[in-house]
Order: C-alpha cells, then sequence, then structure tokens
C-alpha cells in the first residue's frame, strides 16, 4: 500500500484517521502543524498528503501552495480534509493545488476509497464527489494563455499481490493485515466501562463519577481508573489527595509489576468506591496500551466492573477501548459536540468495536440546547441511550465532593444515571 503524510493540529483527528488508513493497510505519519508537514514531505518523499485547513501557523491552503513551489514536492498528490464545507472552499483548496476536497466528518469508506482514487489518478488529475476524476489544466508557456490539459501520467507498475494472512477466528487487530503474520485473536473482554469523549465541556468526568457511584450503590465493589494524561479531575470532584498514580507504572514497560497495585488506590471512604488516580500534573508519557490492559485485568479481579474515565485518545485510552465490555460515549448538545462525537464513533468503528457495546450519553451541560435529541440521532445515524437532563446543581455537588448520585438520588439528573447503570453491567 502507500506511505501517506496527514497533516493536522487536532491530536484526536490525527489519530482517527491514521487508524482508519492503517486499517486498510497504507503507511501513515503525522504532522501537527503545517512547517513541520512541509520538512517531512521533503524528507520523506510520501505518495499523499492529507491537510487539515484551520491551523495554528501555516493553513491547509499555504501549505498546499508552499508544497506546489518546492520541487522536491511540486508533484505530491494531496487532500484537502476539513470541517468547512462551503463551495467556496472546495474551490480555495483546488485553486491552491490540491487534488481533492473532503468536508469533515468522514466516514472511513468515504476518505479510503478517495485516498486510493487520488493516488491512482496522481498529481496531474482532480478527483471529486462520485470519483470522478478530470485533468487539471495549466498553462503551456505563453501560447495565447490558452489552457491545455497535462499529458496522463505514465501508469504505475502493478504491485504485487499482498501476502495471504492466515486469520483467526473473531476480529482481525489493527495492522494484522500488514504484518502477513496471522492475526492474534482479539483482547479479551473485560468488566470494564469505558466513559469517553474527546471534546471538553461535556461532563464527561461526571458522569463517569456519578456512574461509579450508582453501581457502588447496587452493592458491587467499584473501581474508577482516571487515563487522563493531562492532569485527572476525579481526585478533585470526590475530594480526594491521593498519594499515588498510574505514573507509578510508566518506567516498567508493558507488564508492570502489579504487586503493590493495591497500595496505590485511593478510597471514598463515603461510597467505598477506589480510585486509580492520573498524574496531578501533565505526565512524561502515557501507559502503553498492554500495559493498560494489565492493570485493568489485575483490577477486575477484585472490582466489577471497573470505570475508566477518557478524555483522549493515546494508547492506554485504545488499549482500555479494546478491552470495554461496554463504552460510554458523552457527548453535548451543540453542534461541534456532534461532529466530533460522529468522527469518535467512526473511529472505534475503525478499532472493530462492535457498536452493541456503545452507547451514547446526550448530556446537557447548559439550561437552553442548540441541537434537538432526534436531530443528533439523525446525525449520529444511531440512538441515545440516555438523555440526560440539565442540572443546576452539578457546581455546588462539585465544590461539596459529593455527587449528585448520592446527594440526591431521586432527581432526574441522578435517576438517568441509574438508567445508564442499568445498561452498562449484566
Amino acid at each position: 500500500m502507500s506511505r501517506i503524510l496527514l497533516i493536522d493540529d487536532d491530536i484526536n483527528l490525527l489519530q482517527m484517521v491514521k487508524l482508519m488508513l492503517e486499517r486498510v493497510g497504507h503507511q501513515v505519519e503525522t504532522a501537527k502543524d503545517g512547517t513541520k508537514g512541509l520538512e517531512m514531505a521533503a524528507q520523506t518523499q510520501p505518495e499523499l498528503a492529507i491537510i487539515d485547513v484551520m491551523m495554528s501557523g501555516l493553513s491547509g491552503y499555504d501549505v498546499v501552495r508552499k508544497l506546489r513551489e518546492d520541487p522536491r514536492t511540486a508533484s505530491l498528490p494531496v487532500v484537502i480534509l476539513t470541517a468547512r464545507s462551503q463551495p467556496m472552499d472546495k474551490e480555495m483548496a483546488l485553486e491552491a493545488g490540491a487534488n481533492a476536497f473532503l468536508s469533515k466528518p468522514v466516514t472511513a469508506q468515504e476518505l479510503t476509497e478517495r485516498v486510493d482514487a487520488v493516488i491512482r489518478a496522481g498529481v496531474h488529475y482532480r478527483v471529486h464527489t462520485g470519483l470522478l476524476t478530470e485533468p487539471i489544466p495549466r498553462r503551456a508557456g505563453e501560447i495565447s494563455g490558452v489552457l491545455t490539459p497535462v499529458p496522463p501520467p505514465l501508469p504505475r507498475p502493478t504491485p504485487p499481490p499482498p501476502t495471504p494472512i492466515v486469520r483467526s477466528t473473531g476480529r482481525v487487530p489493527i495492522g494484522a493485515e500488514d504484518q502477513a503474520q496471522p492475526a492474534t485473536a482479539p483482547p479479551v473482554q473485560l468488566p470494564v466501562t469505558t466513559v469517553i469523549s474527546l471534546r471538553g465541556g461535556t461532563g464527561c468526568t461526571t458522569i463517569a463519577i456519578n456512574l461509579a457511584l450508582a453501581l457502588a450503590a447496587q452493592a458491587r465493589r467499584i473501581c474508577i481508573t482516571d487515563l487522563s494524561a493531562v492532569g485527572g479531575h476525579v481526585p478533585l470532584y470526590l475530594h480526594l489527595k491521593p498519594q499515588h498514580s498510574w505514573q507509578d507504572f510508566l518506567s516498567q514497560g508493558d507488564s508492570p509489576d502489579l504487586h503493590a497495585l493495591g497500595g496505590l488506590l485511593a478510597q471514598h471512604e463515603p461510597s467505598g468506591v477506589a480510585v486509580l488516580a492520573a498524574p496531578p500534573r501533565p505526565a512524561d508519557g502515557t501507559l502503553s496500551a498492554a500495559a493498560a490492559q494489565h492493570v485493568l485485568r489485575e483490577l477486575t479481579a477484585t472490582y466489577n466492573p471497573v470505570v475508566a474515565d477518557a478524555r483522549q485518545l493515546d494508547p492506554a485510552v485504545r488499549g482500555a477501548l479494546q478491552v470495554s465490555s461496554s463504552v460510554v460515549v458523552v457527548m453535548s448538545d451543540d453542534p461541534p459536540s456532534v461532529q466530533t462525537t460522529s468522527q469518535l464513533l467512526a473511529m472505534l468503528s475503525a478499532m472493530e468495536i462492535e457498536m452493541g457495546r456503545i452507547r451514547v450519553v446526550l448530556n446537557h451541560v447548559r439550561p437552553t440546547f442548540d441541537v434537538p435529541a432526534d436531530a443528533i440521532q439523525k446525525a449520529l445515524k444511531r440512538p441515545i441511550s440516555v438523555d440526560v437532563p440539565y442540572e443546576p446543581g452539578q457546581p455546588v455537588a462539585i465544590r461539596r465532593g459529593t455527587p449528585l448520585v448520592s446527594a440526591r438520588p431521586d432527581s432526574p439528573f441522578a435517576q438517568s444515571i441509574q438508567q445508564l447503570a442499568r445498561t452498562v453491567v449484566s
């Protein structure tokens, strides 16, 4: 398959699109800004670049123009992938020198089909919606300014067929297709519920904490694992001051020594919930996917279920998602949250996480809302599992360290969380 350079300043989108492309066999390198992307394009000579428009520093249009001006990258096909979707945006992208334009959110099928079509066509052709291809007109010297089509590129040599892969029963792990080796069995699902949102301000941590306390009220032993790599809020919401965090395992690789795991947990005495905290300050790294799964597996020997609070897509969170028996996707009712949630659901599908494991929770964080629930369901093409009403007492509950599911169990908010708790455990 092809080597692709992906340039976007949104780390979550970088990881999502990278997963989509790697899943079908492409090799993907990423750059977090236009300047770095230009350097990498010149050095690594990829076969395609996918570029976002709205980036700090150089815009996507600027990056395309500079690619076309540099002899080392002038023949690099480019796809613009952006949340901007007006006709003017497409016009500007093509005028800058892009070969195709895609609007976010994009499905894995749309992305891979357009990418493959652009790679086949080459830099002298544009690929439009429906995979319609046309030659890019260019000026032929000084011949009266007449635009003439550029001759088509020489045909690419046909690559040898891929080495057959012996697949095990069940799902195939992402990237197994590239390795020409038998795919290993999928990770065994654990009694873990990962609560995740890729957009701030949706109340993801609030939902995770209240869900854990609602489960604890069912006489279950519960642990919350805060997987945030940038300073988690779980201890803050519960008025805890943990002395340890999962950072204690960072230097131990994929198989940390978990004999001391119990001593790293903080206890929320009123509820009996245990907490494996995140580092109080941004960590130097994060747990690997294997290490995170190792920790969760050890925790589930004592706690059932473990609730993981996740607010980014790093290796630890991806590892947790793969072994989770249920995944709670938290969103609010504003258009950016709808778009981000759509992209997250596409990523989960690319990771081959069954839709039956996923619950979408609509959390109203303001007294008024932008997008009605029925419109959100149509946009996501899937139902909302739980609609959590706005709760004006939420800030007071956080300040007091007493989550509402315990302080006011009969409130509409608490009842909706109790409904969610019934759906994530058997």
